[in-house]
């Protein structure tokens, strides 16, 4: 049943949203594309709760043009479980607007231990492969002191593993490229005679990170010695 009702009555409960985030840049989009007066779809929602199940963005986008008052089409759908709203929020977002990226599929398999359903039933509602699927739980999660955890690109090489509590708070502040980029980033500044050193921050990250590779590099060179 679909109806209009106020955006501040949408209740955006994470623990349903298969994406890692909501993209401001594709919320943005949608508000450009909304002034030019494209009719968007209704967003869906569960019909108890008015839990968000699929439309994160267009909901964002709406509150970014109109404010909170407005109202957005809305479909009210009945579920009979969590489990059951989940499943439903993986086919939607898989089927049409922004793509799912490799890292959203992987929080998918995670969230979806949560929720006890199979992984192949996931991989299913993801339209992947078992293989793509098996690889991403493999090469993508760990296991965090809550529970199954998104390993980002410059944290993968931890997959399978069970990580400590600075591990799993370094992972959300964590980049998605391998970490080899960040570093050859900051030799490149330094090669390249380019770093702001008229910027207090900055000079001081560089003391800190000189202070922290002399600490962390004796054992390293240690064992390097001995083989």
């Amino acid at each position: 049943m679909v109806k209009r009702i106020k955006i501040s009555k949408v209740v955006s409960d994470y623990n349903f949203y298969p994406r890692q985030y909501v993209n401001s840049y594709h919320a943005d989009e949608i508000v450009e594309a909304l002034k030019a007066g494209v009719h968007m779809p209704p967003i869906t929602v569960d019909k108890s709760s008015y839990r968000v199940i699929d439309g994160w963005h267009r909901i964002e986008a709406s509150r970014r043009l109109w404010g909170g008052d407005a109202e957005i089409d809305a479909d009210l759908k009945e579920y009979a479980s969590e489990a059951e709203m989940f499943q439903d929020a993986i086919r939607l977002n898989a089927s049409h607007g922004q793509s799912l990226s490799r890292i959203d599929e992987a929080h998918c398999l995670a969230k979806a231990k949560e929720f006890q359903l199979e992984q192949a039933v996931v991989a299913t509602l993801l339209n992947i492969t078992m293989e793509r699927a098996e690889e991403l739980v493999s090469n993508r999660l760990a296991i965090s002191p809550d529970g199954p955890i998104v390993l980002k690109g410059s944290t993968a090489f931890l997959a399978g593993r069970r990580l400590t509590q600075e591990q799993v708070d370094y992972n959300k502040k964590a980049g998605g490229l391998p970490q080899t980029f960040y570093i050859n980033q900051v030799i490149a500044m330094l090669e390249g005679d380019s770093v702001n050193w008229d910027n207090v921050r900055v000079i001081s990250g560089l003391k800190k990170l000189s202070e922290l590779l002399k600490t962390e590099l004796k054992p390293v060179s240690s064992v390097a010695r001995r083989g």
